[in-house]
């Protein structure tokens, strides 16, 4: 299987459409057998009767992660792209009898497609594991897919995904989904580390994950954790509290920022917790380090202060943690900490260039699977290492070829020259 974890395509900006070829060129001439995501879409089970099938289940799935690629985000708007284009798709995938699809028949297919099936397709092609992840910390998050949010939905009934993505690259790892109420992603996060090698690489988790099963999953399993803990743990918070007042820190690290009109200053001091005393539901989760951060928020235009405190958990050890220097682990964390938000910017993606929580779905499977396509988007453009998502987007539709040349070198398309 191709893997594509270690290393990126150039960036892409207007006028490089021809030095993007020439990479692409010596990648798709070397000989290597390789299997094509458009042919691995042909192992999705189709449950309709072959008996006047018109439309193709994996060229439907292919021609969709296409027009987002190209900006089209809305089912109406992706149903014109593939009409508009149709003969250059019949090319580039080799499917010279396909047909334009009809608006109406295209949720419809997108509904049909079994989500296992494509998630494992996705996975097995992009083929993450954690020995190419560079020891990069992790962030697992939810999000609420609110286009699937209908009238009749009550507040439990809304369709939900849940995310691995790490801090630094921001690539996706892993993708899951939920239906229910907001508490169900504790048990999807559980079984999501237990599944897959996520245990036993480095996690960034929300509170909502503070619990003792699911830190004794990754502890014990050699994995390491920073939890974030609120009130929803009372006494935890309450004797964290009580240290970060009382007790002095072994070492602290500051950051002063100007940014959007504020300086904000970070203040993170760490506190060793190995003869702390825990309730014993917490005996197998290891909690070593206490970290601290204190924010201090200034508006310059209107000169506001806002001052924040938050505590975190973790199971790193401050001495001797693969043999760093206490520094070196210490600023580890507390940036661990800072980038675990970089999975809120990937949601502000998803959300503002790709439009997830505005493009309405009638059906909820057709929600999760356009999701599903959405990441497959957002992991190729990654690749790119773009500095802004809408100008790649925008490249894409000012030059099929540009577009055709990043596909190629994904091995998501056959040479057709």
């Amino acid at each position: 299987m191709p893997n594509f974890n270690n290393g990126a395509i150039g960036e892409i900006e207007y006028g490089q459409e021809k030095s993007v070829e020439q990479n692409v060129e010596s990648l798709i001439s070397d000989g290597t057998d390789v299997t094509y995501f458009i042919e691995l879409l042909g192992d999705i089970s189709d449950p309709r009767d072959n008996r006047g099938k018109i439309h193709e289940l994996s060229f439907v799935l292919a021609a969709t992660i296409m027009a987002i690629l190209s900006g089209k985000n809305h089912v109406s708007d992706i149903h014109r792209y593939i009409r508009n284009k149709i003969e250059w798709l019949q090319e580039i995938f080799d499917r010279p009898n396909a047909k334009p699809i009809s608006r109406a028949q295209l949720p419809r297919i997108i509904d049909i497609v079994d989500w296992d099936d494509l998630n494992a397709i996705i996975e097995e092609f992009f083929g993450a594991t954690v020995e190419n992840t560079n020891d990069e910390w992790i962030a697992i998050d939810g999000k609420v897919l609110r286009g699937t949010i209908t009238d009749k939905d009550n507040a439990h009934e809304n369709e939900q995904i849940t995310i691995a993505i790490e801090h630094k690259s921001q690539q996706i790892l892993f993708q899951r989904k939920m239906s229910g109420a907001k508490s169900s992603e504790v048990a999807e996060v559980r079984k999501l580390l237990e599944g897959t090698w996520l245990q036993r690489a480095k996690v960034t988790l929300d509170p909502l994950h503070a619990n003792p099963t699911t830190l004794e999953t990754i502890n014990q399993s050699g994995g390491k954790y920073i939890v974030q803990i609120k009130k929803n743990q009372p006494t935890l918070f309450e004797m964290f509290g009580d240290m970060a007042q009382e007790e002095k820190a072994i070492d602290s690290i500051k950051t002063v920022e100007k940014n959007r009109g504020r300086i904000e200053e970070r203040e993170g001091r760490f506190f060793p917790l190995k003869d702390a005393e825990f309730d014993a539901r917490w005996s197998e989760s290891d909690f070593q380090t206490l970290i601290v951060v204190d924010r201090k928020t200034k508006k310059l235009k209107k000169g506001e202060i806002s001052r924040e405190r938050s505590y975190y958990v973790s199971n790193v050890e401050l001495e001797d943690y693969q043999s760093k220097t206490l520094t070196d682990v210490e600023e580890e964390l507390f940036i661990a900490i800072r980038e675990h938000w970089h999975v809120e910017s990937n949601n502000y993606i998803r959300d503002m260039t790709f439009k997830e929580d505005y493009v309405k779905t009638k059906n909820k499977n057709q929600g999760q699977i356009l999701s599903l396509l959405r990441t497959v988007v957002i992991k190729i453009i990654r690749k790119t290492n773009p500095k802004n998502f809408k100008e790649v987007i925008a490249s894409f539709c000012d030059s099929q070829d540009v577009l055709a040349s990043v596909l190629l070198k994904f091995n998501f398309l056959r040479s057709w020259i």
